[in-house]
């Protein structure tokens, strides 16, 4: 993000972005740090030792009441990590990457450097600063990463591959993702990138019925994340390029047309501004496009 773009951010709205995340965490992992101290004091403090050997009564109670410190504890933590949804909530509900860069910012992510520069490489994506963000995942190592950012990190890297033509590495990616796969989770990820990484091969090789294919079974695989306002429009993109790639310019229209009003400061926006309104794409985003590397395939 350069200067420009950052002094273009409400720092007012950062700020109470990263006040209220900072605040549930701060409470979740008070609280779960007193409710600890109140189950050890209940075991070892009143609790007797001897109580184990009493009735059954007795002792279904207790293992009741330390059943239920437990759960507390699971839900405490819950609320301490969904303070972070106040942060991604920047991009994935207002569509907004610099908002969401500028508090990326700001949060430690529990001492994870390189989650930290995972969140900066999709914010400068998603911005349209791809030479930024190739250059931030070159230095993201992904081996502390799991589930979703695992998924995301070789999600972006293949993206950026592709968009910079160099399709021809992202299997050494995939190999790579295969070979971190240790849950049902991953495999299902791994389905996904599959997917994704087809049906942008298919489109370079203007195989539209096989992109098709894959775009379908790029939502069935991933249909649990399509609710965020963000996702709909990635994929509303996606299908409004597929849609003009077959010629449908009608349907590529509507889909362009969603992106647009609901985009907010993604860069599919700028490419549903050519398409819907070309009489008024002005020179300098052109070379500004060519810079950042081209359009993807």
């Amino acid at each position: 993000m350069t200067v420009e773009e950052m002094a273009g951010v409400d720092q007012r709205e950062v700020d109470r972005r990263v006040r209220r995340c900072r605040i549930r965490q701060c409470l979740g992992w008070a609280a779960y740090a007193l409710v600890v101290i109140h189950l050890l004091y209940m075991i070892f403090g009143v609790f007797p030792m001897q109580a184990w050997m009493r009735a059954y009564g007795r002792g279904m109670m207790q293992i009741c009441v330390i059943v239920v410190h437990f759960a507390v504890l699971g839900i405490l933590a819950l609320v301490a990590k969904t303070g972070i949804s106040w942060i991604y909530g920047a991009l994935q509900k207002e569509c907004d990457p610099y908002l969401f860069e500028a508090c990326v910012y700001h949060i430690g992510f529990m001492g994870n450097e390189n989650l930290k520069q995972l969140n900066l490489a999709i914010a400068q994506y998603y911005q349209g600063n791809f030479q930024q963000a190739m250059d931030t995942i070159m230095h993201t190592d992904p081996g502390s990463f799991k589930k979703t950012n695992r998924l995301n990190y070789y999600m972006l890297k293949s993206s950026l591959y592709f968009r910079f033509g160099m399709g021809d590495k992202v299997r050494e990616l995939e190999n790579e993702f295969q070979r971190r796969i240790s849950s049902k989770q991953d495999a299902k990820n791994m389905q996904i990138l599959c997917a994704v990484n087809n049906l942008k091969r298919a489109r370079a090789n203007k195989d539209y019925e096989s992109a098709w294919r894959f775009y379908q079974e790029w939502l069935h695989l991933s249909d649990k994340g399509g609710t965020d306002l963000w996702t709909k429009v990635g994929r509303a993109w996606q299908q409004a390029v597929l849609e003009q790639d077959c010629g449908n310019e009608a349907a590529a229209r509507a889909a362009f047309t969603f992106v647009e009003k609901y985009g907010n400061r993604l860069f599919f926006v700028k490419d549903a501004a050519q398409f819907l309104h070309p009489q008024e794409t002005t020179k300098t985003e052109e070379e500004g496009e060519e810079q950042s590397g081209g359009t993807e395939a």
